[in-house]
């Protein structure tokens, strides 16, 4: 089989990846109740899915929003 025809998979592993409160806090560096308030306040996207009381993101929605707040921070 010619490892050309297929698609590099690499590249859908950080839009499929989901990640948990607690990674995104250390991501972050913050504390559960900091993050509870970026949300509620709109300075954070809410999670994408809760599954039987868990929260989870989309890795890349992390990935989209640090970009975002990265740019202001310089402006």
């Amino acid at each position: 089989m010619n490892n050309n025809t297929l698609p590099d998979l690499a590249m859908y592993i950080d839009h499929a990846r989901m990640i948990k409160k607690p990674e995104l806090q250390k991501l972050l560096n913050i504390s559960r109740s900091t993050l509870g308030r970026w949300i509620k306040a709109g300075h954070f996207p809410p999670p994408a899915h809760v599954i039987n009381g868990r929260s989870m993101w989309h890795f890349q929605d992390y990935k989209n929003w640090l970009a975002e707040n990265h740019s202001k921070a310089g402006k």
